[in-house]
């Protein structure tokens, strides 16, 4: 089950974000998360609370991320709601490789063709090759690879939506 979120729910985004921190840190991947940026008070800065979405199993949160409709940072071109955007997908370590990823870009893509939006984009890491596959391997395509804030190496992503039966 996939909820939208409210302001009740900050304690549990945080705890998804920070259990990826944890493990990218113990992992050593590169990676532009830390502590600080995935408490509320930075990632309120970009975020409404209804931005995100917790998945569940049995009434535990697994995972979460962020939709919006505009991303001036990535991608300045793109008018606002022209296409859906998605953030920080995080899964916690007990619930990885369960297929949480997948049913949150699912719900997005359903999200997406319920307001007739043809497009999800995305970025990440650029140097994440397995993080890079999951997504591939969902219908996103690598349309660039940019250099942002001078030393973050980043691969911009986009899926086209079919709008086949819009969902109400």
């Amino acid at each position: 089950m996939i909820k939208q979120a409210d302001e009740d729910d900050i304690p549990v985004i945080e705890e998804i974000l920070l259990d990826a921190v944890n493990w990218l840190s113990k992992s050593g991947m590169q990676n532009t998360w830390n502590e600080s940026n995935v408490k509320w008070t930075a990632l309120s800065n970009s975020f409404k609370i209804n931005n995100f979405y917790i998945a569940y199993q049995n009434e535990l949160p697994t995972a979460c991320m962020a939709l919006t409709d505009f991303d001036p940072t990535f991608w300045p071109n793109i008018p606002k709601g022209e296409s859906l955007y998605l953030h920080k997908v995080a899964v916690k370590r007990a619930f990885a490789g369960k297929g949480f990823t997948k049913e949150l870009i699912d719900f997005a893509k359903s999200v997406a063709q319920s307001h007739c939006i043809n497009t999800i984009r995305l970025n990440c890491n650029q140097h994440r090759n397995k993080l890079r596959k999951v997504y591939e391997n969902e219908g996103f395509m690598c349309v660039e690879e940019k250099t942002f804030f001078e030393n973050h190496d980043t691969a911009l992503y986009l899926c086209n939506v079919r709008n086949t039966t819009p969902m109400l």
